[in-house]
């Protein structure tokens, strides 16, 4: 059982938790991380996607950010980013390695109430180095950064679309 923060209109904790299927059948607003992982090849930028293992409840099988997971309840962002990384990439990362790139509020939902709190880690690990073991991951693969602009632009099959999280992304990955 997974017990996270309820969170007030701005995000910050109550002091207050719940259940995590409690949180999302009544549409409870909490806390996430999402993770996007960058490499440069051949200086080109590719972004890291992540396939849904089809043992999950929602969108099995489907390509998705780098590494995401909800906040323990009493757990601060970063750590939970931190061990999010871990638990469905086997990629081991610090605090000063993520890049902060905005918070979201995601209320379209309304049985998933969230401030999703994204980052970016630079990580040039090759495929076969990345690692599942918690059965949330079925596979990896890197995708150049403008290829998904296109598939995102497009709404390709099999992708989820975090609309104002990829204009966020992007618009961060142009700066660089």
């Amino acid at each position: 059982m997974e017990i996270l923060d309820i969170c007030d209109e701005l995000g910050n904790p109550t002091g207050k938790t719940v259940e995590r299927e409690i949180a999302h059948q009544q549409g409870i607003l909490h806390r996430t991380a999402h993770v996007w992982i960058l490499r440069k090849k051949e200086n080109k930028i590719q972004i890291l996607l992540q396939k849904r293992s089809a043992n999950k409840k929602s969108h099995p099988n489907c390509w998705d950010i780098s590494g995401a997971g909800h906040i323990k309840a009493g757990e601060s962002v970063i750590d939970g980013a931190i061990r999010e990384l871990k638990e469905e990439l086997g990629v081991e990362a610090e605090e000063k390695d993520l890049q902060y790139i905005a918070t979201i509020k995601s209320t379209k939902n309304p049985k998933n109430m969230e401030f999703a709190y994204v980052y970016l880690l630079r990580c040039n690990k090759k495929i076969e180095e990345y690692t599942f073991e918690d059965d949330e991951v079925s596979e990896v693969k890197y995708v150049l950064y403008k290829d998904l602009e296109k598939m995102v632009e497009e709404k390709a099959e099999g992708l989820l679309i975090h609309k104002e999280e990829f204009e966020k992304l992007f618009q961060y990955i142009r700066s660089l």
